[in-house]
C-alpha cells in the first residue's frame, strides 16, 4: 500500500496546476503538504483499527474489549506497572480449556499478578497410607536426614518432604498472617517471587586481595538469585531453575551448569575471558577469624576457583594480577536507585541539546566531558558499568541545563576522592540519573559568584546510606549526611533514589518521590532514631518545604513546612517529650493516606495512621458504651493501638535484597491504607494490594471445585 506523503499527493495534480504553481512560488504545494499530513495520521488510524482486531497487536485499551468476546471478566487496572491484561487475554481459551489444573493456575498467577509463581498441590505433600496398588516410591513418611540439600527448601515453594495433616483452612494462611495450614488434601498453594532479579552484567569485582573477590562492585555480601529460564509449555509446573529464587551452596555443589554460564544465575571473567564451569566448585567462604572460611586454598587442594553464593565471595587457587568482572543477578522490590533495568522513558533529549559520551578518546574522563558541556548546557553520558574513581564537579552556567546520566542498561559507580559538588549560576539546571555515588557525599553549593541553581534532580540514584558498606553490609559511616545543600532558593527533585541523610537550607524546597531517605545509624533497628531530615545545624534547624510522596523515611523529620505528604511512610522515633516529626509551620499544608508517629507536630491529616485507627476503635469504644470515653480510656486505647500499629520491614539495611520491604504481618491499615488501597510507602509504585486482589478473584473463577487455595509469598 503506497504511503500518503506530499510528493506522491502532489504529483497527482495535473501538470498544468503544477506549472502554474511552480511560477507562483508554491502556496498549492504547501497546502497539499497540510492535507497530505493530515491523510497520514487518518491513514495510520486506519491500520491501527485493523491492529485493534487481534490481541497480540491491539493497544492497551482494546485488550479488555477482545476479551468481552470471549466472556473475559475485567480486574482492577494496575497504573504504572508493567502488569496488563493482554496476556491473560490472550491465553484465556487455552486456561479454559485445562480449568482446574496445577499448570493454568500457576501460569494464570504470572499473567494476573507479574511475578513468577510456584503451585504446590499439598496432597502430594501430605502423609498418607499408601494403596499397595498404588506405590509412590518417592513419597516417604521420614525426610531422608542425610540429604540436606532437599531439606533446605523445608517449608517453602519446593518443600517435598511429607508432613502430617493440617486441618485448619489454607484461606486463613494468607499471605499477610500464618494461622491456618498447609497440608490437607484439599489445599493449593500459590508462591510469589516478588523481589525482581536486577542484572549486574560485567561489573568490576571488589579485590580483597590477591586471591580473595566480593561480587559486589560495592563490596557488600549479595545472596545471588537465579535469572528465571523461560518455560516450554503452560502445561508444565516451574522448577527452582524458572523462579528467581536464591542459590545456595548446596544447589550449586549439586549442578553447577544449571546456574553458572551465560543468561544463568552467575558468571566470572578474568581479562574478558569466561572461567569455564568445570572450574567452580561450591564453598563455604564465611568469615573465620580475620579471614574467610577455606580461603586460600590449602597446599595440595585442587585448582578450582570456589565460588560462595550466599555471600558472593569468590577464592582463587591463585593470585590474579589480570582484570575480574562479574555477572549475577541480586533481588530489590523494585526499579529504583539506580541499576542495568530500562530507564529509556527518563532519558529525553530537546532537539539540538549537546550529547557527550564518555569514557572516549575525546572526553577520556567524565569530568573532561562534563568542562565540555557546561558552558552551554548539555548530556554527558557514563556509557558503561565502571568504577569511576575520579573528582566530579559541577558547575552549569546561567541559563543552562546540564545533565549528567548513565546510558540506559548501565549502572556507573561514581567512587570520587572528594565530595560531588553540584554548583550553576542563575536558572541553571542539573540533573543526576543512574548513577551511583559510593564513598562520598554531594553537596549542592554556591558558585564562585555566589549564585544558586534553580533546581537539582536526582533520579534513579543511589547515594549510599551511611557513604559505603563495609563488609558486613553495615554502614561505614553511620549517620554521615549523603546530600546536603548550603546555598538557597534551589528546587530539589528526589525520584526514585535511594539517599541517606539529608541536610538543607529552609529556603529550599524539595519534592521527594517514590525514593528511600535512609538516617543510616549501625543498627538497623535504631535507624528510626537518627536524623534524616534536617537543617545543615541539626534536628533542631529546620529544613525547607518538605512534598513527599509515595516514598519511605527511616528517621526523624524537621521542616519549615509540608506542603503535601501522601501515600509514604515517616518511620522515626524520638525520646519521651520530643517530636519525631517536627513541622515549624503547621497551619500550611496536609498529610493523607500516611503513616506518621505519634506525637508528631505535623499539619493537618487525613486518613493517617495511627491517629486514624486510634480515632475509630475511640467511636468504637463509645458507641459500644454509650457514652463518651474517658480521658484514661483514651490513653489506654492509643498505647494499645499504637503498640500494633507501626510498619514491620523485613530489613533495614541497604545490602539486605528486601531494603524497607513491608513484612506480611504488617496491618493491612498499611498495607493497603493508601490513596488508592495500595501499600504506603516507596514501594506504593508496584501495586502489591492490588494485584493480590486480583488474583485472588481469578482464583475463584479457575479453582476446582472443592478445593481451597493459599496465597504465600516466598520473598
Amino acid at each position: 500500500m503506497n504511503r500518503i506523503t506530499p510528493k506522491n499527493l502532489y504529483q497527482l495534480l495535473p501538470a498544468v496546476h503544477r506549472l502554474r504553481d511552480a511560477d507562483e512560488g508554491g502556496p498549492l504545494e504547501a497546502l497539499v503538504a497540510v492535507l497530505a499530513r493530515e491523510g497520514a495520521v487518518v491513514e495510520e488510524n486506519i491500520e491501527q483499527l485493523f491492529d485493534n482486531l487481534f490481541i497480540e497487536t491491539c493497544e492497551d485499551w482494546a485488550a479488555p474489549y477482545i476479551g468481552c468476546t470471549i466472556g473475559y471478566r475485567a480486574l482492577y487496572q494496575i497504573e504504572g506497572t508493567d502488569v496488563g491484561n493482554r496476556a491473560e487475554v490472550a491465553n484465556t481459551i487455552g486456561y479454559r480449556r485445562r480449568k482446574g489444573t496445577a499448570a493454568v493456575l500457576e501460569a494464570l498467577a504470572r499473567d494476573v499478578t507479574g511475578w513468577p509463581a510456584h503451585v504446590v498441590e499439598f496432597f502430594q505433600t501430605t502423609a498418607t497410607c499408601q494403596h499397595t496398588n498404588h506405590i509412590r516410591a518417592d513419597h516417604h513418611a521420614c525426610p531422608d536426614l542425610r540429604n540436606p540439600l532437599a531439606l533446605e527448601p523445608l517449608g517453602r515453594a519446593f518443600d517435598r518432604v511429607s508432613h502430617t495433616v493440617d486441618v485448619r483452612s489454607i484461606q486463613q494462611s494468607t499471605a499477610r498472617q500464618s494461622i491456618g495450614g498447609k497440608h490437607n488434601f484439599s489445599n493449593i498453594g500459590l508462591f510469589l517471587w516478588r523481589l525482581i532479579p536486577m542484572d549486574h552484567v560485567r561489573m568490576p569485582a571488589t579485590r580483597v586481595d590477591a586471591r580473595r573477590f566480593l561480587f559486589d562492585p560495592l563490596g557488600a555480601p549479595r545472596q545471588l538469585v537465579n535469572l528465571p529460564q523461560p518455560e516450554a509449555t503452560i502445561t508444565s509446573i516451574s522448577r527452582p531453575e524458572h523462579v528467581p529464587g536464591d542459590i545456595t551452596r548446596r544447589a550449586l555443589d549439586a549442578a553447577p551448569a544449571l546456574w553458572y554460564g551465560p543468561e544463568r544465575a552467575f558468571e566470572i571473567f578474568v581479562d574478558d575471558v569466561a572461567v569455564p564451569v568445570t572450574q567452580i566448585v561450591a564453598c563455604d567462604l564465611s568469615d573465620e577469624g580475620a579471614g574467610w572460611n577455606h580461603a586460600p586454598h590449602p597446599a595440595g587442594a585442587l585448582p578450582l576457583v570456589r565460588v560462595d553464593t550466599e555471600l558472593g565471595r569468590i577464592s582463587f587457587p591463585g593470585d590474579q594480577g589480570g582484570e575480574l568482572r562479574t555477572s549475577f543477578r541480586v533481588g530489590f522490590p523494585a526499579r529504583i536507585g539506580g541499576g542495568q533495568y530500562n530507564r529509556a522513558a527518563t532519558l529525553t533529549r530537546d532537539p539540538g541539546q549537546i550529547l557527550i559520551q564518555c569514557p572516549t578518546l575525546d572526553h577520556p574522563t567524565i569530568q573532561d566531558a562534563i568542562e565540555d558541556v557546561t558552558p552551554t548546557g548539555g548530556i554527558v553520558e557514563i556509557i558503561n558499568s565502571d568504577v569511576y574513581e575520579q573528582a566530579v564537579t559541577i558547575d552549569a552556567a546561567a541559563d543552562t541545563e546540564v545533565i549528567l546520566r548513565a546510558q540506559n542498561g548501565q549502572r556507573p559507580i561514581l567512587r570520587p576522592p572528594a565530595t560531588v559538588v553540584i554548583a550553576g549560576g542563575e536558572n541553571a539546571r542539573i540533573t543526576l540519573d543512574g548513577v551511583v555515588v559510593d564513598g562520598q557525599d554531594v553537596s549542592i553549593a554556591p558558585n564562585a559568584t555566589g549564585d544558586s541553581p534553580k533546581s537539582v534532580t536526582l533520579r534513579h540514584v543511589m547515594l549510599i546510606p551511611g557513604r559505603s558498606f563495609t563488609p558486613a553490609g553495615d554502614p561505614a559511616a553511620p549517620g554521615a549526611v549523603s546530600l546536603s545543600v548550603s546555598t538557597t532558593g534551589v528546587e530539589l527533585e528526589v525520584d526514585r533514589s535511594i539517599i541517606g541523610p539529608i541536610r538543607m537550607t529552609q529556603t529550599t524546597n524539595a519534592t521527594i518521590r517514590d525514593s528511600i531517605v535512609d538516617a543510616a545509624a549501625l543498627n538497623a533497628r535504631q535507624t528510626a532514631q537518627g536524623l534524616a531530615i534536617s537543617g545543615p545545624a541539626g534536628a533542631d534547624d529546620p529544613a525547607g518545604a518538605l512534598t513527599i510522596i509515595a516514598s519511605t523515611v527511616l528517621g526523624q523529620i524537621t521542616a519549615r513546612a509540608f506542603p503535601l505528604v501522601s501515600d509514604s511512610i515517616l518511620h522515626a522515633r524520638a525520646p519521651a517529650g520530643e517530636a519525631p516529626i517536627r513541622a515549624r509551620r503547621r497551619q500550611d499544608g496536609c498529610m493523607r493516606f500516611s503513616f506518621v508517629p505519634d506525637g508528631s507536630l505535623t499539619p493537618r491529616r487525613y486518613r493517617c495512621q495511627p491517629q486514624l485507627a486510634i480515632d475509630q476503635s475511640v467511636a468504637a469504644t463509645e458507641a459500644e458504651q454509650g457514652s463518651p470515653v474517658t480521658q484514661a480510656q483514651r490513653r489506654l486505647i492509643a498505647t494499645r493501638v499504637i503498640r500494633s500499629m507501626r510498619p514491620g520491614f523485613v530489613a533495614q539495611s541497604a545490602a539486605h535484597p528486601a531494603y524497607v520491604q513491608l513484612r506480611p504481618a504488617t496491618p493491612p491499615e498499611i498495607r493497603s491504607g493508601a490513596s488508592d488501597e495500595g501499600e504506603m510507602g516507596a514501594y506504593h509504585l508496584l501495586a502489591a494490594p492490588q494485584r493480590e486482589a486480583n488474583l485472588r478473584i481469578r482464583i475463584e473463577e479457575y479453582l476446582r471445585f472443592g478445593l481451597e487455595a493459599g496465597v504465600f509469598y516466598e520473598t
